[in-house]
């Protein structure tokens, strides 16, 4: 039965009436008739008596007060599942890990290696830097309702014990992405982007961990030293920690070496950064014939390079217009770039010069400060000596005012020397000291500005490479180069990953299981990011913010006073959640059968 409405008009006016009716059939026919007339409602009591009769149609339907609905829990439900759906759907992770029964031979496991890894993945997506631990996270989430676990079974001590199951893992995942990338889109896996980076450990010991200081915190006691490959498009397929670390230029052949090893890879493109250039490691590239490399230069190595003709940049100033860059040689790149093919030189080595009159400004103002800087320490320095109430010895002294050059990096733009002066102390004895006379070197000064905003890339890349579809020219170089922030991006995600719960861990499986729990997190943020790119949504501008729009979408618990029975259901998607998950093929997540699968109902 059900509640029909009759409306009639009567002048300019329309008035609602209503009847209960009941539908049937009557030879093979769909029928309905009338069984009371109730006459005029209002709106209020048209929609009690639907409720009502609701009561007859389902099961489900029951007649209550407010004050008698209990709201008894919560758990964030779309976020996780939306991960899920990349985790397996979209990468198949859960197949590069073994089943309980491949790991334990004694007693069936009651949750597998693959599902502790992938709770801890989504933990660490959605809960990056939180001070919760991801047993008590967890407790918070549906996760057990949709990776279709008992959340009794997830606790500490299992994380320990697979984390080491986790790791041993590793070398299979990194083939599988690889093959994967490739096989999705070889021409993402031509060019490929490495980096190092460090972080710090927070707990009590670490293995992997020594001395050193770091990019970000200075000096650590427990300092790692993190390396990434992604391809083209940012996404991942090589990481490592590295042990006996001594400098950036140290790591590239040995890890070159291994990645052609286990890739197996006819040809490709390795682009990284300038801290890692030595003769020797390119020489070691080119070498090996099976790497194409794109890097840039320090300063200090451009003054060999032929053709760069500096002398050419003299009068070059923050004014200097763009007829001027290009009357020199220059082509645009964009508003803010000029470059220069100097094309392949005597040692087989192709080089581009770029020129960038922003960093000009920024090169000048820095040497600018730091000479500042230094003077002014050097006054402190001075005035210290001259009042000294004790000897002072030639080497000590120097040694001192070295180190004030070298922390500003002005050792070749000032110049100083000692001149003994002799104090009369206390009680009338000599005190030998002395006084700093410096002075600023007008011609090493004047010679480095003739490469201020001078950036010089290096490559093997030229016209006449094989396969040709490796061949770029100068402004693709350039591009490469620049595109080398993908692997930044990716070490944003992961610098703080030793803080990541849910407990300090120390040995060294543990500690490398953690660094890949975080890359397989960023690799699921990255495949947002580039599906975001590639489509976009109004109001949705980063990963970050996907996550913090689907966890609104929540399973609650229900029930009434009195009675035991509870049901879970989902609060209604917004139009956004629905676009977003409309854009990864997922809007089954929303829908009654997937719902049910899990022991939900819709609101």
């Amino acid at each position: 039965m059900y509640l029909q409405q009759h409306p009639r008009k009567k002048k300019d006016d329309i008035y609602n009436y209503y009847s209960i009716a009941e539908s049937y059939r009557e030879d093979g026919k769909s029928k309905k008739r009338i069984i009371s007339y109730l006459g005029a409602l209002t709106p209020e009591k048209a929609q009690q008596i639907r409720n009502i009769l609701k009561i007859n149609i389902s099961a489900d339907t029951i007649v209550t007060t407010i004050d008698d609905l209990i709201f008894e829990d919560h758990w964030h439900y779309l976020g996780i599942a939306f991960l899920n759906h990349l985790w397996d759907n979209e990468w198949g992770l859960s197949e590069l890990f073994p089943l309980p029964e491949e790991t334990s031979k004694n007693r069936k496991k009651d949750i597998s290696t693959g599902d502790i890894a992938k709770i801890l993945t989504f933990y660490r997506c959605l809960d990056p830097g939180s001070y919760l631990n991801a047993v008590d996270w967890f407790k918070t989430t549906a996760c057990d309702r949709i990776i279709g676990i008992d959340g009794m079974h997830f606790n500490e001590s299992r994380i320990y014990r697979e984390l080491t199951l986790i790791e041993q893992q590793k070398e299979k995942i990194e083939q599988w992405l690889y093959e994967t990338l490739k096989e999705r889109d070889d021409a993402s896996m031509r060019m490929v982007f490495y980096d190092l980076s460090d972080s710090h450990f927070e707990g009590t010991k670490c293995e992997l961990a020594s001395p050193g200081r770091t990019k970000s915190h200075g000096f650590k006691n427990k300092r790692v030293i993190l390396s990434l490959l992604v391809n083209s498009k940012g996404e991942p397929f090589s990481w490592d920690i590295l042990e006996d670390y001594t400098a950036d230029v140290k790591t590239l052949t040995g890890n070159a070496d291994k990645w052609a090893q286990k890739f197996g890879f006819e040809k490709i493109t390795l682009v990284f950064d300038r801290g890692m250039v030595s003769d020797d490691n390119l020489a070691h590239l080119e070498n090996k014939k099976k790497y194409l490399y794109i890097t840039a230069l320090d300063k200090n190595q451009l003054s060999g390079i032929e053709g760069i003709n500096s002398e050419r940049f003299r009068n070059f100033s923050e004014e200097t217009t763009e007829k001027k860059i290009l009357s020199i040689g220059l082509t645009k790149y964009d508003d803010n770039t000029y470059y220069e093919d100097l094309r392949v030189d005597s040692s087989n080595r192709r080089h581009i010069l770029v020129f960038n009159p922003d960093l000009l400004k920024i090169n000048r103002k820095a040497r600018e400060m730091f000479l500042k800087k230094a003077i002014e320490e050097l006054k402190q320095e001075k005035q210290s000596l001259l009042v000294a109430k004790k000897s002072r010895q030639v080497k000590p002294t120097e040694k001192k005012i070295d180190a004030i050059l070298n922390k500003f990096k002005v050792n070749q733009f000032l110049s100083y020397r000692l001149e003994p002066v002799v104090l009369t102390g206390n009680g009338g004895s000599e005190v030998n000291t002395f006084d700093v006379v410096y002075e600023k070197k007008s011609d090493a000064i004047k010679k480095a500005m003739l490469t201020d905003g001078v950036w010089m890339l290096v490559t093997n890349i030229c016209e006449t490479t094989e396969p040709e579809e490796y061949r770029l020219d100068p402004m693709e170089i350039i591009k490469a180069y620049r595109d080398k922030n993908r692997v930044e991006e990716g070490f944003r995600e992961v610098k703080s990953f030793l803080k990541f719960q849910p407990t300090f861990v120390y040995t060294d499986e543990h500690v490398r299981a953690h660094y890949t729990i975080c890359i397989l997190s960023y690799l699921l943020d990255v495949t947002i990011t580039n599906k975001l790119r590639e489509n976009r949504i109004e109001g949705v501008s980063s990963v970050n913010k996907v996550y913090r729009i689907l966890e609104r979408c929540e399973i609650g618990k229900l029930g009434l006073k009195g009675e035991k029975s509870r049901m879970l259901k989902i609060t209604p998607m917004t139009s956004v959640q629905k676009n977003i998950m409309e854009m990864f093929n997922c809007k089954y997540l929303g829908m009654n059968d997937y719902l049910k699968s899990i022991g939900v109902k819709k609101m």
